[in-house]
């Protein structure tokens, strides 16, 4: 079990923070705790992407206009879940063009085709069942080839890396989203955690993460950074850049349900449990509950950033 981290600081109750005046817009429904988070990419997940696109949306154009691609390019999201980002690089082509999406999750492909079938920009994406370490294209296909928060699943991230790679063509670029900034939204100091809760999520994810993905039994360990990820697979001129996604108190219904959700694991997933002090989930289940007085929505000091890093090579 790893070592509980211990609040460092607990103002007394003269300093306790006063519930709000002014209205947060919070919302007022629970997640239920005794709901399974649906399997990773079947029947249900398409909720749970769907949220993600939507809550990253705005940052999300940014980078799609970043990347540049336009009217005769050919570009391909490798592990494309629900499409919320093909949809963004699809808008920037012509009704000519196409996009070409893949996935390995059947149900994430037909629940996309379903969806686009009579939008005008979802026309322009044709959608693949492939993995990224087996794509159905020749080498040098694609002017860009985008791919999201899909490398680190993979057990052999190099060989994948190698494979997008071998598809783009001469002059063209693969950009990959990985890494960044931790997320965090809730003030440094609160009575109810002490001083550290954010970092301690942080921390908990992060070794969370390494055991559960960096650290399976088939993983082949890769003990280098994602510049030198995109250098080893043949990319050149590699640079980074990172997009702050940022907002303030009101949170939106859309934003408030998003980041319920990841609270909502912490509080009461028992697989995670021994990332995170006892006395840290007990007040994230307060947190998460819109009947206490220390529901976290409530508060008008919120303040969410995250930074998003986008890697690129020629």
């Amino acid at each position: 079990m790893r070592e509980k981290f211990q609040p460092q600081f607990r103002p007394n109750s003269a300093d306790r923070l006063q519930p709000p005046q002014e209205k947060t817009n919070a919302i007022t429904h629970q997640h239920n705790p005794d709901t399974p988070d649906p399997t990773p990419f079947g029947p249900g997940s398409e909720e749970r992407l769907g949220r993600s696109d939507r809550f990253y949306e705005s940052t999300n154009r940014k980078i799609a206009k970043w990347l540049s691609p336009g009217p005769g390019n050919r570009i391909l999201d490798a592990g494309c879940g629900t499409a919320g980002f093909t949809q963004l690089l699809a808008e920037l082509v012509g009704d000519g063009d196409h996009v070409d999406a893949a996935d390995t999750s059947d149900h994430l492909l037909e629940y996309n085709r379903s969806r686009f079938a009579d939008d005008r920009v979802g026309k322009r994406i044709r959608f693949h069942e492939a993995p990224i370490q087996d794509l159905p294209f020749e080498d040098g296909t694609f002017d860009l080839v985008w791919s999201s928060r899909a490398v680190h699943h993979l057990a052999d991230q190099l060989e994948g890396v190698k494979e997008l790679a071998r598809i783009v063509a001469p002059g063209g670029k693969l950009a990959i989203r990985e890494g960044g900034v931790s997320a965090r939204f809730m003030p440094t100091t609160m009575e109810l955690t002490g001083t550290g809760l954010n970092e301690r999520l942080a921390d908990a994810m992060e070794s969370w993460f390494a055991s559960h993905v960096h650290f399976a039994e088939d993983a082949v360990p890769y003990p280098y950074g994602w510049t030198q990820l995109l250098r080893d697979a043949g990319m050149k001129d590699v640079t980074a850049r990172t997009f702050i996604h940022e907002f303030l108190q009101p949170f939106s219904e859309e934003q408030q349900t998003f980041l319920l959700g990841g609270l909502t694991r912490w509080a009461t997933d028992e697989s995670r449990e021994d990332y995170l002090s006892e006395e840290d989930r007990s007040a994230l289940k307060r947190l998460i509950d819109p009947d206490d007085v220390e529901y976290v929505f409530n508060r008008p000091d919120l303040h969410f950033i995250e930074g998003i890093t986008v890697y690129v090579g020629n």
